[in-house]
């Protein structure tokens, strides 16, 4: 019998214990809580699971809200299909390293793995050699100038069932299991942080009573980024609701929602503009070197001006009864 014909009919109490049974595989090694300090610039790098985080910023905010008062930032750099060893780019845009090295990032989040793991076995050893490369390259660098980045390095989930899609995800799930594994060893021989987000998911994916979770199986819901970013927090040793609770909807977190989602829509215009030819590729002479300078400085003054006023809701969010902040070691 199938796991899933054993689990579909699981109830959300019986999930919840499900969760709490797996939840330790998901820690975040080598070592937990992992902190987040004062001022931080936090970067999200990968694939389209990081991607779609600025759509929904359940994590952002959730972390925001733990820390009200240390002035995050927050960078989404996520690209849809990225995989470690291959991100294509348009002409003269820049590599990762370069643009980490402009956001002078402190915390990188790495999503990778999903793709990677439709090679099977057969891709496992290029994709650990490749994994095992840019953690060195990261390591080495010192993006904000002072310190090498701490790096938390983040499984795919699960592949879910989804009645739409005519696809037995089964196989892709012992794939990603594999990968998982894989880079739960990679980040451990190189000291960085990883949070395994394949096992915790695999029964929230084969149980039906919570919906889709997913839009096509491998790419995370509103609803699906809201309990995988909780998932993801205790992981990593923070305060975070039980992941399986209901959302909550207040007129103070709508607001900050909005305002994060609004933010991460105008980095997206500045680091992604889609003009990008006339910026930086074969058109931006003679006028683009004139002309967008000004502009990217507009945009930069939006973003911040937006981040204030993220921070003034996130002290109004956090003025509400609530447990203690992200990390320690301030």
């Amino acid at each position: 019998m199938s796991i899933r014909r054993r689990t579909i009919r699981i109830v959300p109490a019986v999930l919840a214990a499900l969760l709490c049974a797996t939840e330790a595989s998901a820690q975040a090694a080598p070592g937990a809580p992992f902190s987040i300090r004062r001022g931080d610039r936090i970067v999200f790098v990968g694939n389209t699971f990081a991607e779609r985080m600025q759509l929904f910023p359940h994590f952002e905010s959730l972390l925001t809200t733990l820390q009200p008062g240390d002035s995050l930032t927050f960078r989404n750099m996520g690209w849809s299909a990225d995989e470690v060893a291959l991100q294509p780019r348009p002409l003269n845009f820049g590599d990762m390293h370069s643009h980490l090295n402009e956001q002078r990032a402190d915390v990188i989040f790495a999503a990778f793995g999903m793709n990677e793991s439709y090679a099977g076995e057969a891709g496992l050893p290029s994709f650990r050699v490749a994994l095992d490369t840019l953690l060195q390259a990261m390591q080495r660098r010192r993006y904000n100038g002072e310190t090498p980045p701490r790096i938390v390095l983040l499984s795919p989930i699960a592949h879910e069932r989804v009645e739409r899609v005519p696809l037995d995800p089964a196989a892709h799930n012992r794939q990603i299991a594999a990968y998982t594994e894989a880079m739960r060893q990679v980040a451990a021989s190189r000291g960085a942080h990883f949070v395994d987000l394949y096992t915790p998911t695999l029964p929230l994916m084969e149980n039906r009573s919570l919906g889709d979770l997913t839009i096509n199986g491998i790419h995370l819901n509103d609803r699906g980024t809201e309990i995988v970013s909780r998932i993801m927090a205790r992981a990593l040793g923070w305060s975070a609701p039980d992941p399986l609770a209901p959302a909550r909807r207040t007129a103070a977190d709508a607001q900050l929602t909005a305002a994060i989602r609004d933010k991460n829509q105008l980095f997206f215009y500045r680091w992604r503009a889609v003009n990008g030819e006339y910026i930086y590729g074969r058109r931006k002479e003679p006028f683009g070197v004139v002309n967008f300078p000004p502009e990217m400085q507009k945009l930069e003054d939006m973003i911040a001006a937006r981040e204030k006023e993220i921070w003034r809701l996130a002290r109004a969010v956090a003025g509400r009864p609530r447990t203690a902040r992200a990390g320690a070691g301030r």
